[in-house]
């Protein structure tokens, strides 16, 4: 269908196109078969996005409950069809434009002629645009950068990024040895080690900023770049501002990004529209710099989120592979993107080689626990709480799939995919089934492979998280939508921008519940700052599995002292740790102090405003009087104290 067309590295415009040859009429015999191929393949979809359908028909049951049975059959009916009518091609149609070419939309894909100058000042301006949005949206976070989301997932993930700077210009080596967990190797390799966003922020950890605004900042940050990215990705494809300004604020606020707000390498995403415009620059120049920055993109979304990184893999697959074939198979463009993949793998591979050398530690995640993260068709329609409008409806949601995009993506992505169509359009439209199908996981088609047969994807616990894909192609796809609506209302542009602009930003208006982190933690570990290598047992320790999120504030509090620790908090918990916390159930006793004897602890801390006051009452006098410990110093601390005892070897 295709006509071959040699790859080019002149400027991509609106008027390149891949020529449909002239068909002979249809018979209706083939029009039949597409129409039937078509409600094959539209019962499929409807079974994807829903529990599935079942109906009765007096004596008849008919059940649908997978979306692979009718989509096999539309592919059959296909496979007959274009047997005995090759010409014209089944739903050939959907890429005709009154019997014309079918045209790429990749408008301004490669320069303008701008300066670097020019350039930069655009960058900055872009900045401060989705700057502003990001202030508007996430105000009462700006208002209070002291505070986080929950006292969980934020206060790990300040000690991740604190860390990473703390460690990688003292001793890189042993980047990946975090002070948690002791004597545990490798603990950063327990969860996400987020190395790019760490570095992002490691300079203003050394000029001395609060870990807590570091961390705000460098959130607020993933709004704002993410926004940036997908702006340049859309003004490629369509030509227009107006049209990457909306795909920019769908990206960066899309509602996937408020349900993991606690979660800091999921809001991550700027570098993935990056991917994708090198990916499309690529195939259609075939120069080595594109490819390069495709790999070097992709690494660094990969080193920012793996998640991330291995759903990118899976998702480029199939865009790329449509852009590919729609410009007639050239072989130099795949050389141009093995040369990225190259310089991706060797970007990436100290982290891989980090997380393969502890393999064998953390293991795989069990099938329940993945099956109970992947997500189900309604899970697209179940919002958020943190969604100030659709908020009310979030009651039943399971976690990690609440899933509902909002209204004004869909519609704007119903918009560009009404025919007549366009390569890149077809492109996302493969690209958005492939990252809605991983979102469901175990419950979809591909994703079950995946996990059974490629040893990363077995360590992912949520492939819900898929659905972030399915927002960046949302976004590209409203972008097209946009630029459809406007080039109708040619004289209305402005009012239509800022109608759908106002929209799309009523409807991300979030709830953000906020707590407060203490500013400083309690004074008594200056007492030990001669003893950098001093093993401190935290008190009071989690009792249970769901109460292990408790020692991230010990963790955050180890940001101003660096100590090792026996507690820690991670993805995963080390068989050590489980078993620490089951012996300290009854601490001080003797069999849990000499438990912490024999994990070799220096110093044992107990803090009073963790403690109710008349437990923190007998526990104190427990420990005054035992001969082992000798108390090293009692220091008032948010209404309560916190004390620090030597422990006797």
């Amino acid at each position: 269908m295709f006509a071959r067309r040699k790859a080019s590295t002149s400027t991509a415009s609106e008027d390149e196109t891949v020529a449909l040859k002239t068909s002979p009429p249809l018979p209706r015999f083939a029009r039949a078969a597409d129409v039937l191929a078509a409600v094959f393949f539209l019962v499929g979809t409807i079974a994807l996005v829903t529990p599935g359908m079942e109906f009765h028909l007096g004596f008849v049951h008919l059940s649908m409950r997978s979306a692979w049975r009718p989509y096999l059959w539309a592919l059959l009916v296909l496979l007959i069809r274009n047997w005995l009518v090759p010409k014209p091609a089944s739903l050939d149609w959907l890429m005709r434009r009154a019997n014309g070419p079918l045209p790429f939309e990749e408008r301004r894909l490669f320069g303008e002629g701008l300066t670097w100058p020019q350039r930069i000042a655009r960058l900055l301006l872009l900045v401060l645009v989705f700057g502003a949005m990001t202030v508007a949206l996430t105000w009462p976070q700006v208002r209070h950068l002291d505070s986080v989301p929950d006292m969980g997932d934020p206060l790990f993930s300040i000690w991740r990024i604190a860390w990473v700077s703390h460690q990688i210009v003292r001793d890189p080596a042993r980047l990946f040895h975090g002070n948690m967990f002791h004597p545990e190797p490798l603990t950063l390799t327990y969860s996400d080690s987020v190395i790019v966003p760490a570095l992002m922020s490691a300079p203003l950890f050394w000029l001395g900023v609060h870990p807590v605004l570091v961390y705000n900042l460098l959130l607020l940050s993933g709004f704002v770049f993410s926004g940036v990215t997908m702006f340049l990705l859309a003004r490629a494809l369509t030509g227009r501002i107006e049209a990457g300004l909306i795909a920019g604020a769908i990206f960066a606020f899309y509602p996937y990004r408020y349900e993991h707000y606690p979660h800091l390498e999921l809001v991550m995403t700027m570098w993935m529209p990056l991917t994708l415009w090198a990916l499309h620059r690529t195939i259609a120049s075939a120069r080595l710099r594109d490819g390069l920055a495709t790999g070097l993109t992709f690494a660094l979304q990969m080193l920012s989120s793996l998640y991330y990184g291995l759903f990118l893999a899976v998702y480029l697959v199939p865009l790329g592979g449509a852009l590919w074939l729609a410009r007639g198979r050239p072989r130099r463009p795949l050389l141009m993107l093995g040369a990225g993949a190259a310089l991706a793998v060797v970007l990436v591979s100290p982290v891989i080689y980090a997380y393969t050398a502890n393999r064998a530690m953390v293991g795989d995640r069990g099938v329940p626990a993945v099956q109970f993260y992947s997500a189900e068709g309604p899970d697209y329609l179940k919002p958020h709480f943190r969604s100030l409008i659709y908020g009310r409806w979030a009651e039943g949601g399971n976690p990690e799939r609440q899933l509902f995009p909002r209204v004004m993506p869909v519609a704007l992505t119903a918009v560009a995919l009404w025919p007549p169509l366009s390569v890149a359009r077809i492109a996302y439209t493969l690209a958005l089934i492939v990252a809605l199908d991983g979102s469901f996981g175990l419950n979809g088609g591909y994703y079950p492979l995946l996990y059974s047969y490629v040893g990363p994807y077995r360590g992912l616990r949520a492939p819900s998280r898929f659905s972030i894909l399915v927002g960046v192609t949302l976004a590209v796809l409203a972008a097209y939508g946009v630029t459809r609506l406007l080039e109708r209302r040619r004289r209305h542009a402005p009012m239509v921008t800022a109608v759908l602009l106002g929209l799309i930003l009523f409807e991300a208006m979030p709830r953000m519940p906020l707590e407060r982190v203490w500013p400083a933690p309690p004074p008594i570990y200056a007492s030990i700052a001669a003893e950098p290598a001093a093993v401190i047992a935290e008190f009071p320790m989690p009792t249970a599995p769901l109460g292990y999120y408790f020692d991230t504030r010990y963790l955050y509090f180890s940001t101003f002292h660096w100590h090792p620790l026996v507690n820690g908090n991670s993805g995963y918990f080390p068989k050590s740790y489980e078993e620490m916390t089951e012996r300290e159930r009854d601490f001080p006793s003797d069999e849990a102090v000499d438990y912490l004897r024999r994990r070799r602890v220096d110093y044992v801390s107990v803090h009073g405003a963790f403690y109710d006051p008349a437990t923190f009452r007998r526990i104190v006098s427990a420990l005054d009087g035992r001969q082992d410990m000798t108390l090293v110093v009692a220091a008032p601390w948010e209404g309560s104290e916190s004390r620090l005892y030597r422990l006797a070897r």
